[in-house]
């Protein structure tokens, strides 16, 4: 099963080799194996141990593409699209096509009426018809993160707040005049290396859990050296670890006003269950947007999803899917990961992590089997066409090795 399994999606993950094994976030640290910290002695070598063996935070590198060579060595694969699966594989995996996907509820019976059944109302019965009032859409209150000042560590080139730490989350601000900037978050033996803006925009960054903090930012000093423009100590334990997947971040940011947060509303208008919300979003997200081939193919260093951006074009990467997903959801009061890490048979790759208390269908074919923290994974399933047997990929969990959760 776990062999026919991986050929069934090894079409899958060729079409999306170029992104989810080269598309990168704005966490990316594409020296970083040769940064020289001229405030803190940290030798070169010791930096690229550091790096080589805890992958860089939020980042695709291209160091893990996957050659068309290595993967035949498993299986032979036909060339494919993101739209089409269609695999051929040493163990002769029959062509699977939309027909074999058909759903039975969809048959739709047409009734003939007698011209007597269908005459049409009069004057005085159309006067008496009342239509069914249409629920009004209300934007929920967003959770919004803050950066209070009350624990703060700053100097004239940074400044980081961490007066929320115990919410599940920091902030960070560069305000020096160096090109750029990065933020170094470490908790016990994970770290997690950012981008940060250099225009003096405050970002907002999670944590990883509970735990003793260490986290710095540097500026570049010249070349590829980097120095240290301020540091913080300080110790964390979390209030609620499903409540700090509610707030924006930086790899996804939304407020009250974005349309990715409308749209979320829109589709949840009438729906209380959170299995129903997770079902509409989900299905929207997966039937609504494609993947962007020619984005996976220029895609470089430093690239940050935008939600709002994904909606309006209808295309993305996989880390615009799981983006995307976040937004909508986190909006209506689900917490939810985006998760970076990698996905069989060695993709890196990005997906969601979506917590609820109960079990459901969130498709007619993908199950939320447990209570908690589930995975959904759009881009996989939106870019299948037999979606029975990736909503069993995607179900299995083994095949999902998560590396960062934002």
């Amino acid at each position: 099963m776990r062999r026919s399994m991986l050929c069934i999606v090894l079409s899958l993950c060729l079409c999306m080799l170029s992104a989810c094994s080269g598309d990168t976030s704005s966490a990316s640290v594409s020296e970083t194996s040769e940064i020289v910290l001229t405030s803190e002695v940290i030798s070169t070598s010791e930096i690229a141990e550091t790096e080589t063996s805890e992958a860089t935070s939020a980042t695709i590198e291209e160091e893990t593409e996957i050659t068309e060579t290595a993967l035949e060595t498993t299986a032979e694969i036909s060339e494919t699209t993101a739209e089409t699966t269609e695999i051929s594989s040493a163990e002769s995996v029959s062509e699977i096509t939309s027909d074999e996907v058909t759903n039975a509820e969809t048959t739709v019976t047409t009734t003939v009426q007698t011209a007597s059944e269908t005459a049409a109302p009069t004057t005085a019965e159309k006067a008496t018809e009342t239509e069914k009032p249409r629920a009004e859409v209300i934007i929920p209150e967003i959770k919004t993160p803050l950066a209070s000042g009350v624990s703060v560590a700053e100097s004239d080139k940074a400044e980081i707040d961490f007066s929320c730490a115990d919410e599940g989350y920091i902030s960070a601000v560069y305000t020096g005049k160096s090109e750029r900037a990065k933020l170094r978050v470490r908790c016990g033996d994970v770290q997690y290396d950012h981008d940060l803006a250099s225009d003096g925009t405050r970002e907002f960054f999670p944590l990883m859990g509970d735990g003793s903090y260490s986290v710095k930012v540097y500026e570049l000093v010249t070349g590829k050296s980097y120095g240290e423009a301020v540091s913080a100590e300080f110790e964390v334990k979390i209030i609620s670890s499903t409540g700090m997947y509610l707030y924006p971040n930086k790899y996804s940011d939304f407020d009250s006003k974005s349309e990715s947060v409308k749209k979320a509303a829109e589709l949840c208008v009438g729906i209380d269950d959170k299995v129903e919300k997770i079902a509409a979003i989900f299905g929207y997200v997966t039937e609504n947007i494609t993947y962007d081939k020619k984005l996976a193919a220029t895609v470089t260093s430093g690239y940050i999803p935008d939600p709002d951006r994904t909606l309006e074009n209808g295309k993305g990467i996989c880390f615009d899917y799981a983006s995307l997903m976040v937004a909508m959801l986190r909006s209506q009061s689900i917490p939810t990961r985006l998760v970076i890490g990698y996905a069989e048979p060695d993709i890196y790759h990005a997906w969601n992590e979506i917590y609820t208390e109960e079990t459901g269908w969130i498709t007619p074919e993908l199950f939320l089997k447990k209570k908690g923290f589930n995975i959904a994974d759009a881009t996989f399933y939106a870019g299948n066409s037999n979606k029975e047997k990736i909503a069993d990929y995607i179900e299995d969990e083994s095949n999902y090795s998560a590396i960062y959760r934002y």
